[in-house]
């Protein structure tokens, strides 16, 4: 944007409302150079959006809003993006990456596979092994800390890295937790989309028992959207979030669980994160981006409970 003012983007903000869902918002905050107005306790900006993340871990409890501010604003009270250990870049498979937050006290949840991570994503216990192309996303979160900016790194793996081709079901039993790879299968956009309506998404590997395939790769699974957060004037960003629900595997049906969520954003955009109390603007924002989910995103779900697959 050519203008003589400063502009700063607000990064997607995460956190859990007591309903059990995670919170995210995107907003754009325009900065005057020699003029701000502070934004009083109401706060501008704040456009909260109930999510979850994958559904890997327990959910909080404590509502939290989040903004991003100018640099020259006092001490925003929010956590530090978590730190890679290796960053962005072409590599062999292989490696492992670790993340660390800057507090000894910070507990960090990300994703691999490019979706927005939220307090309810996978939390990160040790290092991430790199078997193929990935993108990790991160978020830090802190006691008595507002959560951190949005931390990620793509790692672009050459020569011998690909994706497992199936999953083993020993003795056709799909026992639960397993992890079952996915992809989407249709284009759905935040400015059109409704709650309720269908995430169309098809099984990426072959689920097999001893050699034989149980649920060939592409078959179909359910997937419904929970929450869409249109995009808007003042920088408004989209997000929609969908819940997968079953895997269809001929005459059975397998249930699986995960939330997965994705919230438009500014690769430009400042890696920092305040209270919205504490953000000052002057003059209107453009219209925020739309979030969209295309065809070929893969996704991890886990299967809900125990289940006998038919020969």
């Amino acid at each position: 944007m050519r203008s003589t003012h400063l502009v700063l983007v607000v990064l997607c903000g995460v956190a859990l409302g007591p309903s059990g869902f995670a919170q995210v918002m995107t907003e754009a905050v325009q900065i005057d150079k020699t003029s701000v107005q502070a934004v009083g306790t109401s706060g501008r900006g704040i456009n909260p959006l109930s999510a979850q993340g994958n559904g890997s871990q327990a959910h909080a409890t404590e509502e939290v809003q989040i903004a991003d501010p100018p640099r020259a604003l006092p001490d925003c009270r929010c956590a530090a993006p978590p730190v890679f250990s290796i960053l962005s870049g072409n590599t062999t498979a292989g490696f492992e990456v670790s993340m660390a937050g800057a507090a000894k006290d910070a507990v960090i949840y990300y994703t691999t596979e490019g979706w927005t991570p939220t307090l309810a994503s996978a939390r990160y216990a040790g290092p991430i092994h790199v078997g193929t192309s990935l993108r990790v996303r991160a978020i830090a979160v802190e006691p008595e800390n507002l959560p951190s900016a949005i931390a990620e790194a793509d790692y672009v793996v050459t020569g011998a890295g690909t994706l497992p081709q199936s999953v083993e079901a020993p003795d056709g039993l799909l026992r639960g937790g397993t992890e079952l790879r996915l992809m989407t299968h249709a284009d759905i956009g935040s400015d059109d989309a409704q709650v309720g309506n269908p995430v169309a998404l098809q099984l990426d590997e072959d689920v097999v028992s001893g050699g034989t395939v149980m649920v060939p790769k592409g078959s179909a699974a359910t997937a419904v959207l929970t929450r869409v957060q249109r995009a808007g004037a003042n920088g408004r960003q989209g997000a929609l979030v969908f819940e997968v629900q079953t895997l269809t595997a001929g005459a059975v049906t397998v249930p699986l669980t995960a939330t997965l969520t994705l919230a438009a954003s500014d690769p430009a955009a400042e890696q920092r994160i305040a209270n919205a109390s504490m953000v000052h603007v002057a003059g209107a924002l453009p219209r925020g981006e739309d979030a969209e989910i295309t065809p070929g995103m893969r996704l991890t779900a886990r299967v809900k409970a125990d289940t006998v697959l038919k020969r």
